[in-house]
Order: structure tokens, then sequence, then C-alpha cells
């Protein structure tokens, strides 16, 4: 099993704004050790890990997972910033920041494993961000830069609109939507997962859009606020939120009830629906 030890290190110690040489009596260690660890050459002693995850409240599974559910008091809001905690955001996405990280995972995921880790970090330079502001789950985004990811996928051939669904089946379920995993296994059927889903979509995923959950056949309807036309999103991409939505669902219905009910959507001039046709 993988150790994200060092990504877990850099990340946090980036979004505290702490050097090297502060950050290293934290860990009791040297600064030239803390050097090798963030680098991946050196480990973390197990002491020096539940230590890092208590004084920073840490998941300790995220030393496998890679990623941080939530870190620092913050909650989604549509100003312009210009930096994250230490991180600093590229004047192109830092407005309307109405999107998190944890919305991105799984196709950031997907493309790192289309295009390997290589190129992945690559793209992502490219545009200005820090690789390791997408450790952190609850960081803000602009849907403009999940828009440049998705478009470039497009027009490398990784991914078609027709196979949208592929990029949350190599997600996983469980992974993507880890901070709710615990209501989910207490709820039974696909009506209460889903209602619980949505009570949570403005605090821990997006706030681009509305869901309403209506039940019987038109199942969730979506409307996407006025100020989403200040980003002048291509209709390519607005197609794809509308899968990559739906996918969702899915996916949902996959995890509580093994793919019992049978969905499609139905565009509006607001948004679209989410219908269950079974």
């Amino acid at each position: 099993m993988q150790n994200f030890s060092s990504t877990i290190v850099r990340a946090v110690r980036k979004f505290h704004q702490i050097k090297q040489a502060d950050f290293a009596p934290i860990l009791e260690t040297s600064q030239s050790a803390l050097s090798k660890i963030e680098a991946g050459n050196l480990e973390l002693s197990a002491s020096q890990w539940l230590s890092l995850c208590d004084k920073f409240t840490l998941d300790p599974r995220s030393i496998f997972t890679g990623k941080i559910e939530n870190l620092g008091e913050r909650k989604l809001k549509l100003e312009s910033i210009i930096h994250v905690g230490g991180f600093d955001i590229p004047t192109q996405y830092s407005f309307l920041m109405g999107s998190s990280v944890r919305t991105a995972y799984p196709i950031l995921k997907f493309m790192r494993l289309r295009l390997g880790e290589k190129r992945f970090e690559s793209f992502l330079k490219s545009t200005g961000f820090d690789k390791d502001y997408f450790v952190i789950m609850n960081n803000p985004l602009n849907l403009k830069f999940i828009e440049h990811v998705v478009l470039f996928l497009l027009s490398e051939g990784c991914l078609s609109l027709n196979h949208v669904g592929s990029i949350i089946d190599l997600g996983q379920f469980k992974d993507i939507h880890s901070s709710l995993m615990t209501d989910f296994t207490h709820t039974h059927g696909l009506d209460g997962a889903t209602k619980k889903l949505l009570a949570k979509v403005k605090s821990t995923y997006e706030l681009n859009t509305s869901y309403e959950f209506l039940g019987e056949r038109e199942y969730v309807v979506a409307r996407d606020h006025e100020f989403l036309a200040d980003l002048k999103l291509s209709a390519e991409f607005n197609e794809f939120r509308k899968r990559y939505n739906l996918s969702h669902f899915e996916a949902l219905d996959d995890f509580i009830t093994n793919g019992e009910n049978r969905f499609k959507m139905k565009s509006t001039q607001e948004g679209w629906l989410i219908l269950k046709a079974s």
C-alpha cells in the first residue's frame, strides 16, 4: 500500500505558511531530515505521523489516501480571493470559486491515471497551481479550472461525453464520498441517501447549482445560479457537468441498492432533471 506521508506533510506545511526550519521541530526532526521527508526520500516514524495528525486534526488514514478531507475552518464563498492558506491562486481562477477540490477530485484522479504522474503534474504546473493544493479536499475551486481540465482530457482523446461515468468508476464511490460514508452506511434506501447527499452539497461540494429532491420519476432537479453566466462556460463543458452529476446518482444507487434503479437526464432552461426510470 502506497504511503503518502510526504504529500500530506508538504500540503499541511504550505497551507499553514510554515517554513521548513520552523516546521521541523513540530516533527521533532531537523530541517534537512524534513526536506528528505517532503521529497519522499525518508519516511516519517509512527510517532511523528501520529503527532502530526493530532496537532493538525488529520485523519490518520490520509497517509494511505493521499488526501485531506478538511483543513482549516472555512466555508465555500463566492468572493474573489488571491490565496488560500499559504497557496496562491492563479489570477484567472481567483473569482467565483463556488466549487471545491472535492468536486473535482474524481476528475483529477482520472486524469492522473490516464496521463501518468509526470504529464499530470506538468498540466497542473501550466495552470499556475501548486499540485499540493489538490491534496486538501475543502480548498475552493473555480469552475473554469475544472472546465480547463475536462476540455484538455476531451482534446487528448482520454475522455468522451459518452463515457463520463468511467470517471466515477475509476474514482471509486467510497473514496470520492469518504467524508459521508458513515451517514450512508446507516441509511436505508436510495431516497434517504440522496437527501443526505444533497443536504451536504452547499457546505461540502459546490455553490454553483442548487439541487432539490423530488422523488418519484422526477428524482432531482438542478438549477444553475445566475452568476454562472459570468464564467462563460462552453456548451461542451456544461453537457459534461450534467452527465457527471448523473453518474454520481447512478454510483450512489449502485452503492446503496446494488443498481436497482435506472436514471436518465433531461435538460431544462435552468439546468437539468435527473429522472428515475424505474
